[in-house]
């Protein structure tokens, strides 16, 4: 685990900041801005302009901490998977059992800090380009190894080494997929009910799997 934890400390390293002066202050409210921003521009891509003017800050204040604008919203995707890893993190270093481990992962997933409205739309909008940058798809990577490798420990000691990656891809699709259309219809499958199917779902898969020799 040591490994995986330096890996994912060095594509993140660029969230942690100081906890004292003007600049990480500025800093955090100029990403809050771009939270917020992305939010509200629907999908497209947000102006320097738009962001810097929800910050209350001058467009040369974000040139003068981020460089560029690419730079500011690198850092803002950044911010939200060390927040989604940190969500899961502090909930699997309390598990106890295997189950326990898979449950705490799913709580992560779907924590209130990640569905919250503003939150969903920025991940949203991040997504969309991950294909297309290379940036945010290192940042994704992070994320996705971090939550398969935490089930991985629990699931191999649930089901057979044959059907221990099948077990893992079938979680993370259904958290996914569920946080996925709880942003879409809220009403529908609230962040309670999604956590229930999922969790379900994972004891049905589990009870039916072959006994670990």
């Amino acid at each position: 685990m040591g490994s995986r934890c330096v890996e994912i400390s060095i594509v993140l390293k660029d969230v942690r900041m100081p906890k004292v002066g003007v600049a990480p202050i500025r800093r955090k409210a100029l990403i809050d801005a771009t939270i917020s921003t992305l939010h509200l521009s629907k999908l497209s891509d947000p102006t320097l302009a738009e962001i810097s003017k929800r910050a209350g800050l001058s467009t040369s204040i974000v040139n003068h901490y981020f460089k560029s604008k690419k730079k500011l919203l690198e850092a803002t995707m950044r911010e939200l998977a060390s927040g989604f890893i940190g969500e899961v993190a502090l909930r699997t270093s309390a598990a106890s059992t295997p189950l326990e481990r898979i449950n705490a992962v799913i709580d992560g997933n779907l924590a209130s800090s990640q569905c919250v409205p503003e939150v969903m739309s920025a991940w949203l909008w991040f997504w969309a380009r991950v294909p297309v940058c290379k940036e945010y798809a290192e940042i994704q990577h992070a994320c996705d190894q971090h939550v398969e490798n935490e089930l991985r420990i629990a699931v191999k000691e649930l089901v057979s080494d044959e059907e221990v990656e099948d077990v893992v891809q079938g979680i993370v699709a259904i958290m996914y997929g569920l946080w996925l259309r709880y942003t879409h219809n809220p009403k529908l499958i609230n962040v309670e009910k999604a956590r229930r199917i999922t969790k379900d779902l994972v004891a049905c898969r589990v009870s039916q799997s072959q006994p670990v020799s």
